[in-house]
């Protein structure tokens, strides 16, 4: 099942998806957001947008971090003038053990567009924060293992040995339900792998300054993240999970036996459990490329 996943990554076939963000939680998730809007009707097809918990100095708590990030989307909707597109509020917390689910709109919505997919033909889910939402999904339905796939932003690469990662370690048990259930996964590391895609203000000012008013945003969130950017850069982290289906040449792909979500704070390894697809490394320049060339173009 795995490898007919990466063969209908790489296919020209149009994907369904729902992209499942903390959307107000840094900077790069707004990047990762309009990559796949600008690109509905191509490789992707957008159908709606959840927003997901967070907390961190940009919240006071996991559901106001929900509600910016849901704010948000609405604002990037706005800039690109888009109204086909529903966004739906998620979890307002995190869960609190693996057989509890949080039943919000963003889980019901994943649960209601799965099973209007054709016969054979799987949804994806782009997740860039915690995994409270489909995690909750997929205890609401357990069924809908077989109608999803989900790619996931989360935890460090497995070679740093730790899971404290933003994403992963906000909810631990939505981890654990996602990586244990055997539902199709695609894991995008953080640290260690796609912390390559580091931007510089210098190069978002040549290439994006000026040109729309999306791009001119994007170069505002950025620039406001330095009291002195010089020789400073950010990661853009999102966007590479979006990359996978938009741009897969762009990542090299292997496949592992999914990896054991502890709750001490590391992996553990055990060989006997089902696989996933993991992101081993990326090509930098070309998904920068490919995504500045898509925002430049964000008005015609």
């Amino acid at each position: 099942m795995i490898h007919s996943l990466l063969d209908d990554i790489r296919s020209e076939r149009t994907k369904k998806v729902i992209l499942d963000t903390d959307t107000f939680n840094e900077i790069d998730d707004q990047f990762a957001l309009a990559y796949l809007l600008l690109n509905n009707n191509g490789r992707t097809d957008l159908l709606s947008v959840n927003a997901a918990p967070f907390f961190n100095s940009n919240s006071s708590s996991p559901a106001d971090g929900m509600e910016k990030s849901y704010q948000e989307i609405l604002k990037i909707f706005r800039m690109l003038k888009v109204e086909h597109i529903p966004a739906y509020r998620g979890s307002c917390r995190y869960l609190s053990d693996e057989k509890t689910p949080e039943d919000t709109d963003a889980a019901r919505n994943i649960i209601h567009t799965a099973h209007e997919m054709p016969n054979g033909e799987r949804l994806y889910i782009i997740a860039i924060g915690a995994i409270t939402n489909i995690a909750s999904a997929l205890l609401l339905d357990p069924t809908l293992k077989d109608r999803i796939a989900v790619i996931w932003l989360g935890g460090h690469a497995l070679h740093i040995g730790s899971t404290q990662e933003f994403n992963m370690i906000q909810d631990i048990a939505a981890a654990r339900i996602v990586f244990n259930c055997g539902v199709p996964l695609v894991m995008v590391p953080c640290f260690g792998m796609c912390s390559a895609l580091t931007i510089s203000v210098p190069e978002l000012e040549t290439w994006l300054r000026g040109k729309n008013d999306l791009c001119d945003y994007l170069c505002d969130n950025v620039k406001h993240c330095f009291e002195d950017s010089f020789c400073r850069s950010r990661v853009i982290w999102d966007v590479s999970a979006v990359t996978v289906l938009i741009d897969p040449s762009s990542l090299d792909f292997v496949t592992l036996p999914s990896p054991v979500i502890t709750y001490d704070g590391v992996y553990a390894e055990d060989v006997t459990r089902h696989p996933i697809l993991y992101v081993r490394s990326l090509n930098r320049d070309a998904i920068f490329e490919k995504l500045f060339r898509t925002l430049l173009h964000a008005e015609e």
